[in-house]
């Protein structure tokens, strides 16, 4: 998982929830802004800045503007699971539930149970113990991959979150797994560059970049395979 560096809150955004206050007399809360023109921009927003790919398992989402693709993830659950938080801890997610560091953009995953996938799979569950924001710069280190796709856990601290999220389900094994051999074959189509270190790092690079606003499909798979098998 790479990290996702978050933008300002949008002042679009501040200004939405302050203007529902001032009309109803209350804080909005999530179902109030869910299918409004306002969602839809938010989710814009979110896509942009994580460079139009999932905050989890690093799929394209929200491509040629189909926003139907993805979701609005809350990182810690709008109805947390109150028989494995406390009162205190479940009355923060519920209190952050329009917090914009709170936010970002998430695939759907796959309709079957056994093969599905980040947002969906992940559900209510949260632990202020085992879950790490896709801001921290902790989550960088979190998971290794291997060329075949497989995800394995680099920090203790990642165990719990590859299983509750299901980053190793068969379906995202084999598309990080595509995505890599088909990176190989398009840029080192002449062999001879996998042993050319100085080019090497140039694809690094990048791979490590967004290109056009958009960052390449399973990116942190591609670099990390390059920089640990090849280098």
């Amino acid at each position: 998982m790479r990290q996702i560096r978050k933008n300002p809150e949008p002042d679009h955004f501040f200004y939405w929830k302050m203007d529902y206050k001032s009309r109803n007399g209350r804080e909005a809360v999530y179902d109030d802004l869910k299918g409004t023109q306002e969602y839809f921009l938010l989710k814009k927003n979110l896509l942009e800045e994580q460079g139009y790919i999932c905050c989890y398992c690093e799929k394209r989402i929200g491509q040629e503007g189909n926003l139907s693709d993805c979701d609005i993830e809350h990182f810690m659950p709008r109805h947390p699971d109150s028989r494995t938080l406390s009162v205190q801890e479940c009355a923060i997610c519920k209190d952050a539930q329009l917090a914009y560091t709170n936010l970002f953009a998430s695939c759907k995953g796959e309709s079957a149970d056994g093969t599905d996938h980040c947002n969906h799979k992940k559900d209510n569950w949260f632990s202020f113990k085992d879950c790490i924001s896709p801001t921290d710069p902790e989550i960088v280190g979190l998971f290794g991959f291997k060329q075949s796709g497989e995800i394995f856990v680099l920090n203790p601290a990642g165990v719990e979150m590859l299983k509750h999220l299901n980053l190793n389900s068969y379906i995202l094994e084999q598309q990080r797994k595509i995505a890599f051999f088909t990176m190989l074959e398009i840029e080192f189509e002449d062999e001879d560059l996998l042993r050319d270190e100085e080019y090497i790092e140039a694809v690094i690079g990048d791979y490590d970049n967004m290109q056009n606003g958009k960052y390449p499909e399973f990116c942190t798979m591609i670099t990390y395979c390059l920089r640990k098998y090849y280098l």
